[in-house]
């Protein structure tokens, strides 16, 4: 790469380079940037934020307190692992306790069957309702709503986010074990409990996630207890 790609105004001032200004800008985020809203911010082409983003990593070495991590289609800083112990002195954990087995139950379903709707959840899981587990997980923005099923009721479909795939540090939904590894009975729920693990704030930054070609829609408690029962 020339070394005008790395002076351009206005992404940095005297001094700054671009590894320097992606630093700033996932710094300043606090979330999951892409690659398609990095080049929107900068301007700048694949082959050159790529590069820049390589040089990032290895400017962020020992002794420096935060680390580049891809995830989730793309990159955010985490917390350096060495400092760990310090930083959990400061934060409180990102969530609010482990997930429960019915909360865990009902996210294994949607990750594994997505989009999916609250009958066949109902329906997967043998029970009468969803509504308590399904609010849970959209305040916790594990799951989204991602648009109506084109069915009789045109019940609400249910997707994962983003901050699931970080949630369980995963890159992808690829990421997911295979259910063949499991025995038998509720595979999805076994699969994804193994995946649950505390995570510290100060080594996870939030980020949101859109479905390909289906806006999310903000979720309505009281529609949730309507349509989909």
């Amino acid at each position: 790469m020339t070394d005008d790609l790395f002076h351009q105004e206005p992404l940095f001032e005297n001094g700054g380079d671009l590894p320097g200004a992606l630093e700033a800008l996932l710094l300043a985020s606090g979330e999951v940037l892409d690659l398609a809203r990095l080049r929107e911010m900068t301007g700048l082409g694949e082959g050159a934020i790529r590069q820049g983003l390589e040089m990032l990593s290895d400017r962020l070495q020992p002794p420096r307190g935060s680390r580049l991590l891809e995830v989730g289609g793309g990159w955010r800083l985490a917390t350096a692992p060495e400092y760990t112990a310090l930083v959990s002195k400061l934060v409180t954990t990102i969530r609010s306790g482990k997930l429960t087995p019915a909360q865990i139950e009902t996210l294994a379903i949607i990750a594994y069957r997505q989009p999916v709707t609250s009958p066949e959840i109902n329906e997967l899981r043998g029970i009468t309702a969803s509504t308590n587990q399904l609010k849970s997980l959209l305040e916790r923005e594990l799951v989204e709503i991602a648009g109506r099923k084109s069915v009789v009721g045109r019940p609400m479909m249910y997707v994962t986010t983003q901050k699931f795939l970080l949630h369980f540090g995963l890159q992808s939904l690829a990421d997911l074990p295979h259910l063949g590894d499991f025995g038998e009975g509720n595979l999805e729920a076994q699969a994804l409990a193994q995946l649950e693990q505390p995570m510290p704030e100060g080594s996870l930054f939030d980020g949101e996630h859109e479905v390909d070609a289906i806006p999310p829609i903000p979720p309505d408690m009281n529609d949730i207890e309507s349509s989909d029962e």
